[in-house]
């Protein structure tokens, strides 16, 4: 069993004060991102290293689904948060941000980070992981001759709940019943279904330490009525 706390990426940068160093965020477009994971992919190639990351959040929505024109940062998680593996995956990042800076401009040493664990129980993040494989959707890959990365979506249930959670906050955000609506969409396509109880919805966000109300999932059923003209989140 793998032992102490999660490896950050990056790792906590502190001031000559002892303070923590807080990264800025800058937003980025799907090129922008696609040509930082190729240099990481070089990266980890000439290193003979394979790396498998599973991420959530925008970058799913600016490089795969394209429903959004940019986001702040990738998102991304292993399937264990102590491997040693982070390490040479910051080191790629970070080189990735330095040939941006030089040749086009800032993207901030967080653009790749793996915050997202700290959200997530050890068992369920390696059951996610596990469930990204399976579900098979590459949102990015770079292959060279010994090594590169590949890119999974993190499983469509999973983000779904993670939109609903949101959609349950004050500081929801004006995007987000929108990914929420793209979320569900992919999962009923990925698994040739046409509806989902309400029910259903509920147990995987109790699964996934999430929120939900059926105030929320009313939200959401009129938005998805309104893109494709049905509501699939259905009541007994």
């Amino acid at each position: 069993m793998p032992t102490g706390g999660p490896v950050m990426v990056p790792p906590t940068y502190r001031d000559i004060s002892g303070m923590p160093i807080t990264h800025q965020d800058f937003e980025f477009d799907r090129d922008t991102i696609i040509r930082a994971l190729d240099h990481m992919g070089q990266y980890l190639d000439q290193r003979g290293v394979n790396a498998t990351v599973v991420t959530v959040g925008g970058a799913v929505n600016t490089v795969y689904l394209q429903s959004r024109h940019s986001t702040h940062d990738v998102d991304f998680f292993l399937a264990t948060p102590t491997a040693a593996e982070h390490t040479v995956i910051h080191e790629a990042a970070r080189s990735s941000a330095h040939s941006e800076r030089s040749q086009r401009g800032e993207i901030g040493a967080n653009w790749f980070n793996n915050a997202t664990q700290l959200l997530m129980g050890r068992d369920i993040q390696a059951r996610l992981a596990q469930s990204a494989l399976q579900q098979n959707v590459i949102v990015h890959q770079y292959r060279g001759p010994r090594g590169g990365i590949v890119v999974y979506a993190a499983p469509w249930a999973y983000t779904f709940c993670g939109k609903l959670n949101r959609l349950c906050e004050s500081n929801a955000r004006s995007y987000d019943i929108a990914d929420a609506v793209s979320y569900l969409h992919q999962y009923l396509l990925a698994n040739s279904r046409r509806t989902v109880s309400a029910a259903e919805i509920k147990q995987w966000c109790r699964d996934f330490g999430k929120k939900v109300t059926d105030g929320v999932l009313d939200q959401v059923n009129a938005r998805y009525n309104t893109t494709y003209r049905t509501r699939p989140i259905s009541r007994p």
